[in-house]
């Protein structure tokens, strides 16, 4: 459902303009590039407190960038963005060209998993009742993550995963599905002081 520019929050509003400003998404983005355009498309939202005609560039932009990293919606590294499918997607919606129910179809982002996952050696043992073989490197693997990723790109991935098994959780009837839905808390019970090692405060 499209909703009012007027009415977007603060922190829609940065990623509708990446989304708009970045070849739908796809353009990697500066930080610096982002305030400029934010307050050149919202200046009464992202001036400077007492001088209007100057972009405001501290966390009222900041804050939000990163919480859509921990959210699985932003790519972030080096003060350079760029928004993963997930985030397309929530910014389609934003626009008016997504479509929020999909009905018995699987979003883009959980198709582009499951067909990432099924391919993996983890979830062909975890099927043939070999869950006790499964590695950290399964582990890992499952995640899109190394162990070398960033905390907050982790609970990014995290969140993507979640929402993905809570959309296949609408397809019971599938086994491959079912079957992933299974793998993913298995794996994350198994390794769940790995989650806590990149999700504690």
């Amino acid at each position: 459902m499209k909703k009012d520019s007027n009415n977007l929050s603060r922190a829609e509003q940065i990623l509708l303009f990446i989304y708009e400003h970045g070849d739908k998404g796809k353009t990697k983005m500066r930080y610096e590039d982002i305030v400029v355009g934010v307050f050149k498309k919202y200046p009464q939202d992202f001036h400077l407190k007492g001088y209007p005609e100057y972009p405001d560039s501290s966390d009222v932009i900041h804050k939000p960038l990163y919480e859509f990293k921990k959210k699985g919606y932003l790519n972030a590294v080096s003060k350079v963005f760029s928004l993963t499918e997930r985030g397309i997607e929530y910014a389609k919606q934003l626009t008016g060209k997504g479509v929020a129910d999909t009905g018995d179809r699987l979003s883009r982002t959980a198709s582009t998993e499951v067909i990432r996952i099924k391919s993996l050696e983890g979830l062909v043992l975890f099927a043939k009742g070999a869950g006790n073989e499964l590695t950290e490197n399964d582990f890992y693997n499952y995640m899109g993550v190394t162990v070398r990723t960033p905390k907050n790109a982790f609970i990014g991935r995290l969140e993507t995963m979640n929402a993905v098994i809570a959309e296949l959780k609408g397809h019971p009837e599938d086994r491959l599905y079912d079957g992933i839905c299974k793998y993913h808390e298995f794996i994350t019970t198994k390794y769940g002081d790995i989650i806590g090692f990149f999700t504690k405060n």
